[in-house]
Protein backbone atom coordinates (compact mmCIF):
# COMPACT_ATOMS: atom_id res chain seq x y z
CA UNK A 1 0.00 0.00 0.00
CA UNK A 2 2.82 2.39 0.79
CA UNK A 3 4.27 1.95 -2.70
CA UNK A 4 0.94 2.87 -4.29
CA UNK A 5 0.74 6.04 -2.18
CA UNK A 6 4.30 6.93 -3.16
CA UNK A 7 3.42 6.46 -6.83
CA UNK A 8 0.31 8.64 -6.49
CA UNK A 9 2.33 11.36 -4.73
CA UNK A 10 5.05 11.22 -7.40
CA UNK A 11 2.48 11.52 -10.19
CA UNK A 12 0.83 14.50 -8.49
CA UNK A 13 4.21 16.29 -8.43
CA UNK A 14 4.81 15.81 -12.16
CA UNK A 15 4.42 18.83 -14.44
CA UNK A 16 1.16 18.88 -16.41
CA UNK A 17 2.97 17.95 -19.64
CA UNK A 18 4.50 14.87 -18.01
CA UNK A 19 1.14 13.86 -16.52
CA UNK A 20 -0.42 14.12 -20.00
CA UNK A 21 2.34 11.91 -21.42
CA UNK A 22 1.78 9.39 -18.62
CA UNK A 23 -1.93 9.26 -19.44
CA UNK A 24 -1.08 8.67 -23.09
CA UNK A 25 1.37 5.90 -22.18
CA UNK A 26 -0.81 4.23 -19.53
CA UNK A 27 -2.23 1.49 -21.79
CA UNK A 28 1.29 0.38 -22.74
CA UNK A 29 2.42 0.48 -19.10
CA UNK A 30 -0.54 -1.61 -17.90
CA UNK A 31 -1.54 -3.73 -20.90
CA UNK A 32 -3.62 -6.15 -18.82
CA UNK A 33 -5.76 -3.32 -17.48
CA UNK A 34 -6.44 -1.66 -20.86
CA UNK A 35 -7.75 -3.28 -23.96
CA UNK A 36 -6.22 -2.05 -27.17
CA UNK A 37 -9.10 0.39 -27.66
CA UNK A 38 -9.44 1.14 -23.93
CA UNK A 39 -9.30 4.94 -24.15
CA UNK A 40 -11.75 5.01 -27.05
CA UNK A 41 -14.15 2.92 -24.99
CA UNK A 42 -13.81 5.29 -22.04
CA UNK A 43 -14.26 8.40 -24.18
CA UNK A 44 -17.13 6.97 -26.21
CA UNK A 45 -19.10 5.23 -23.47
CA UNK A 46 -21.70 7.99 -23.10
CA UNK A 47 -21.47 8.12 -19.30
CA UNK A 48 -22.76 11.41 -17.88
CA UNK A 49 -20.08 13.96 -17.12
CA UNK A 50 -21.79 16.57 -14.99
CA UNK A 51 -18.80 18.91 -14.75
CA UNK A 52 -18.29 18.98 -18.50
CA UNK A 53 -22.01 19.45 -19.16
CA UNK A 54 -22.07 22.33 -16.67
CA UNK A 55 -19.13 23.98 -18.43
CA UNK A 56 -20.82 23.68 -21.82
CA UNK A 57 -24.05 25.11 -20.40
CA UNK A 58 -22.08 28.07 -19.04
CA UNK A 59 -20.38 28.72 -22.39
CA UNK A 60 -23.73 28.41 -24.17
CA UNK A 61 -25.28 30.98 -21.83
CA UNK A 62 -22.35 33.36 -22.36
CA UNK A 63 -22.69 32.96 -26.12
CA UNK A 64 -26.40 33.77 -26.02
CA UNK A 65 -25.65 36.95 -24.05
CA UNK A 66 -22.77 38.19 -26.23
CA UNK A 67 -22.14 36.14 -29.39
CA UNK A 68 -19.80 38.83 -30.74
CA UNK A 69 -17.25 37.88 -28.07
CA UNK A 70 -16.78 34.48 -29.71
CA UNK A 71 -14.51 33.95 -32.70
CA UNK A 72 -15.94 32.36 -35.80
CA UNK A 73 -13.97 29.54 -37.39
CA UNK A 74 -14.33 28.71 -41.04
CA UNK A 75 -12.30 27.11 -43.83
CA UNK A 76 -10.56 30.39 -44.70
CA UNK A 77 -9.31 30.93 -41.15
CA UNK A 78 -8.16 27.34 -40.81
CA UNK A 79 -6.40 27.36 -44.18
CA UNK A 80 -3.41 29.26 -42.79
CA UNK A 81 -2.63 26.60 -40.21
CA UNK A 82 -0.13 23.86 -41.06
Amino acid sequence: MRTLLEIEEAISRLPAESQAQLIKDMPALCPDAFRRDGWEEILGNGAPRAGFSELLDQVDAEYRQAPERFRVLNEDRLGDKP
